[in-house]
């Protein structure tokens, strides 16, 4: 009795993936890029009792109107923030990613028949997705994106289930401004139901493609329900097109530079080498693939859902290429002591990931391991708080999300997160200066610039010596990779938000 309480291989290969993603992203303590001014926003939400629609955090375009389309999800981090503090907010973030992984692995075995073959081909997408798994709005994207695509093949045989992407949309259009993808991958069904039942279904007046459109039309109408209504879309090209015209890494093509351009062009070559198999491909596994490729070839943010669609197909030509993985699945269901250790191993680590538990994990528990920016920056606000007067600072975007999380209002930036707000010429002074361009002292004093909170660790290589020899700046504190320079004496003109001098 006592052996039918004991783990399978099952159990193992289920936890694995999802075990990793867990672990992988609750002892990250890189700075959280994405974070602060969403939790910032969340505040003041909270606070004030409506939406924040204008800029409150630069100096550049203060007032300026925009579409805070991640509100849900900034509020509610906000509120786990003001619960547990960024432990908790990393730990809810890792657990809702860990499901999100859960979630392919039983798609991608429904899929293909196979566990084996489901876990090895989740490992592989999620050294993929790694890079990318930060928290921020995104988290609740990816978890939704395999939801739907779950939803969709179900769907297949259980048309009752069209019902439910609708739903899914309209609460992905108030989390965050990526719920586009999704109408992507209804319509990719859409198409291939199209093609299945006009050109190769010999019942074709019985097909049920008006179900599948009406189940398209109503994920678009769902999205509309938001505090914005059709003007949502505005956020979506704006933001499309202000990223990526800015070399920004995130909105770059993927590189072999970045893990998740090998990734990318792995899977390519997998899919192609997979192709030979005696299983051909779908109609509807065409679909996707056509409709998720290109948008991968042009933005290493795109190739997350290319590397969640590919998942379940990998995973069903590796399983018709090795037919002896449903086998082993079949075969090694058993209990085992061997299994409870493993999968008891695997628990105790993600419970030694944990934020609060850091002292007792051998890999943070490294000197220097456990550090974090944030931790760096926040000494050098206290510093600036302390001066008791409001200012203005000219650091890299990333952190002036963090600054204006913390010194808000007294404190204001160049700009931070929402770069879609921030013109091309605005754009252009911020990479002149970052770059030491020569006229980068003429834009800090038009701005009325009084502080310089610079990067030595590579990304202001460029300024830094130029600042250091400048006779109008001065070192007052280091803390880390983070140098804090202050002006001395004020400029007495300014530049607009459209980068004219007034």
């Amino acid at each position: 009795m006592a052996t039918i309480l004991l783990p399978s291989d099952r159990w193992t290969r289920l936890l694995l993936a999802p075990a990793l993603v867990f672990i992988a992203t609750a002892v990250d303590r890189n700075y959280q890029t994405d974070l602060w001014h969403h939790l910032a926003r969340g505040r003041a939400i909270v606070a004030e009792g409506r939406l924040l629609n204008e800029d409150r955090f630069t100096y550049t375009v203060p007032g300026r109107p925009l579409q805070d389309v991640n509100w849900g999800w900034q509020v509610l981090f906000y509120r786990l923030y003001a619960l547990g503090g960024l432990p908790l907010v990393q730990t809810v973030n890792s657990a809702i990613l860990a499901v999100t992984m859960t979630l392919l692995v039983v798609l991608a075995w429904r899929y293909c028949g196979s566990l084996l073959a489901a876990t090895g081909v989740c490992l592989f997408a999620f050294f993929g997705l790694w890079q990318l798994l930060i928290i921020r709005p995104q988290t609740f994207s990816l978890l939704l994106f395999v939801l739907l695509y779950g939803i969709l093949e179900e769907s297949i045989h259980r048309r009752w289930l069209l019902f439910v992407p609708p739903l899914i949309m309209a609460m992905w259009v108030n989390v965050h401004g990526g719920f586009p993808i999704g109408l992507v991958l209804i319509g990719a069904y859409v198409a291939a139901r199209g093609i299945d039942q006009w050109w190769t279904s010999p019942e074709r007046k019985r097909g049920d493609l008006h179900l599948w459109l009406l189940c398209l039309l109503a994920s678009f109408a769902a999205t509309l329900a938001n505090p914005y209504g059709w003007r949502v879309y505005e956020y979506v090209v704006l933001t499309s097109k202000a990223a990526s015209g800015r070399p920004i890494d995130e909105w770059l093509p993927p590189s072999l530079n970045l893990l998740t351009g090998k990734v990318w062009a792995l899977s390519l070559l997998l899919l192609v080498g997979l192709a030979w198999s005696p299983r051909r491909p779908t109609v509807r596994e065409i679909c996707l693939l056509c409709g998720f490729l290109l948008p991968a070839c042009g933005s290493v943010r795109m190739v997350a859902w290319w590397l969640l669609i590919c998942t379940p197909i990998l995973a069903a030509q590796l399983t018709a290429l090795w037919p002896r993985s449903r086998q082993l699945d079949a075969g090694d269901n058993r209990p085992s002591l061997g299994n409870t250790l493993a999968c008891g191993l695997l628990v105790v680590v993600m419970i030694l990931s944990l934020p609060w538990l850091e002292a007792y994990n051998p890999i943070l528990s490294r000197p220097g391991r456990a550090h974090r920016t944030e931790t760096d920056l926040q000494a050098l606000a206290d510093r600036l708080r302390a001066a008791g007067h409001g200012s203005r600072i000219f650091t890299r975007f990333a952190w002036g999300e963090y600054l204006g999380w913390s010194l808000t209002p007294n404190y204001t930036v160049f700009m931070d997160g929402r770069i879609e707000i921030i013109p091309d010429a605005v754009w252009q002074q911020y990479v002149a200066v970052t770059r030491g361009r020569a006229d980068w002292e003429t834009i800090l004093a038009a701005y009325d610039v009084d502080y310089l909170l610079l990067d030595t660790s590579g990304y202001h290589h460029d300024l830094l010596p130029l600042v250091e020899r400048s006779p109008s700046w001065r070192l007052r504190e280091r803390q880390g990779d983070a140098v804090l320079f202050a002006r001395q004496n004020a400029g007495s003109f300014r530049i607009s938000p459209n980068g004219d001098t007034e």
